[in-house]
């Protein structure tokens, strides 16, 4: 059985400002994600989201290499966390966590 590839997408919310949980923005992209493409295209993403280190560093957000495009649409559509306007910046790609970070 061949393994799934997986991408990891640097993230960052913009205002820094707003102070927001990695379950939280898990929840933002996946509620836009069955919205765009159904609860087949939100299981087949299989994303999860942790924190990239430090307070204001960021998200690290894997997903699936051939759900990619879609997911990338779906953080332009997430407009407001925690009831205020943010932007969601994809700032790195990468196959791993070690490249992503440098």
């Amino acid at each position: 059985m061949l393994r799934a590839k997986r991408r990891y997408l640097m993230v960052r919310v913009v205002p820094p400002s707003v102070q927001v949980t990695a379950d939280e923005l898990r929840q933002a992209v996946a509620g836009e994600l069955a919205r765009l493409g159904g609860w087949l295209a939100l299981a087949e993403a299989g994303i999860s989201v942790r924190r990239a280190g430090k307070e204001g560093d960021g998200f690290i957000l894997r997903c699936s290499l051939k759900s990619v495009p879609l997911v990338l649409h779906a953080l332009t559509f997430v407009k407001s966390l925690k009831g205020e306007r943010v932007r969601l910046d994809v700032t790195g790609m990468s196959g791993t966590i070690k490249c992503l970070r440098r």
